[in-house]
């Protein structure tokens, strides 16, 4: 039993293993498929800029807030486009 044990725990190990590559691996190939993460900075931001809605529309998605739950190039993209993050929008609720 300890023997079999000892191979259960191994391959466990192995398992780790190969499913720490394969989420490597996927985010590799999501950052070569995804075709903003592959323009410059400048162009995607610019995209980004130009999703934002004008007016604040109830119900819609927080924009930048959504590009933050995306994919790691998608964040990292928002996070460094400081016209995304340059107005505040803040509602009260009516009394």
């Amino acid at each position: 039993i300890d023997k079999i044990s000892v191979d259960i725990e191994r391959q466990k190990e192995v398992q780790r293993t190969l499913e720490a590559k394969k989420i490597l691996l996927r985010r590799q190939l999501n950052a070569f498929l995804d075709p903003v993460a592959r323009m410059p900075l400048e162009i995607s931001s610019e995209i980004f800029i130009q999703c934002l809605p004008s007016l604040p529309v109830p119900g819609a998605r927080r924009f930048p807030m959504f590009f933050l739950n995306l994919c790691k190039a998608w964040t990292a993209i928002a996070l460094s486009t400081p016209a995304l993050w340059s107005a505040i929008h803040v509602q009260f609720p009516r009394p």
